[in-house]
C-alpha cells in the first residue's frame, strides 16, 4: 500500500471508495461523502497538499482530506470524510490515511484537527470538545460528537467558541449537512 496526494485524475475511484464506505439505502444523491469529494475541489477550504489517497498498485482504495475551519475565528483544520473500499476496511488503510494527514498537518503548522466522528478517533489522540467549550451546532448529537486534536498544546485554553467549516460542508441555506 502506498500513500500519497491526491489528484484529480484519481477523483471518480476516489468517490467510488467513499460511496463503498458510506452508501446506504436512500442516501442523498447530491449531498454526500462521495459528491462532497468533488465539491471540496470547489471550496474555499480546500488544501490540496492535505488531502491523501491510498493505493493498492494503481487502484485507489482509501480517501482522506483535511479542509480548513475555524474556531471561534481561529483558524486550523477539520477531517474527513476518510474512506477506505469495503473489502480493505479493518486492514489499517485508514489508520496510515490518518496518520499521514495529522503528520502533513503538524508538518505545515496547524494548531489542531477536528473531526465529527466516533471512538475510532481517540486512538489518533482526538478527545471530546466538551471541556473546551466547543460546539458545531445547535443540535446536541452533533456537539456529542465533535473531537478534537490538538497539535500545538499551547493553543488549548484560547480555543473556544463556535466551529465553521469550510463552504463545502454546508447546503445552499446554511445548514450543515
Amino acid at each position: 500500500m502506498e500513500i500519497k496526494t491526491f489528484e484529480i485524475s484519481y477523483l471518480q475511484e476516489a468517490k467510488a471508495v467513499l460511496k463503498s464506505a458510506f452508501f446506504c439505502e436512500n442516501s442523498d444523491e447530491t449531498y454526500n461523502e462521495w459528491e462532497f469529494a468533488e465539491n471540496v475541489l470547489r471550496s474555499d477550504g480546500y488544501l490540496p497538499e492535505l488531502c491523501v489517497i491510498a493505493l493498492e498498485g494503481k487502484n485507489v482504495i482509501g480517501y482522506n482530506i483535511l479542509t480548513k475551519a475555524e474556531i471561534g475565528g481561529r483558524s486550523g483544520l477539520a477531517l474527513g470524510p476518510l474512506g477506505v473500499q469495503k473489502e480493505y476496511q479493518n486492514t489499517g488503510v485508514g489508520f496510515a490515511l490518518v496518520n499521514e494527514s495529522i503528520r502533513r498537518a503538524a508538518e505545515s503548522g496547524y494548531p489542531w484537527i477536528v473531526v465529527l466522528g466516533g471512538g475510532y478517533y481517540s486512538r489518533f489522540g482526538f478527545e471530546s470538545v466538551r471541556d473546551y467549550g466547543i460546539t458545531v451546532s445547535d443540535n446536541a448529537i452533533y456537539n456529542e460528537h465533535l473531537q478534537i486534536l490538538f497539535l500545538d498544546e499551547t493553543v488549548k485554553n484560547g480555543t473556544f467558541g463556535k466551529l465553521v467549516y469550510c463552504d463545502a460542508f454546508y447546503d445552499a441555506d446554511g445548514n450543515l449537512l
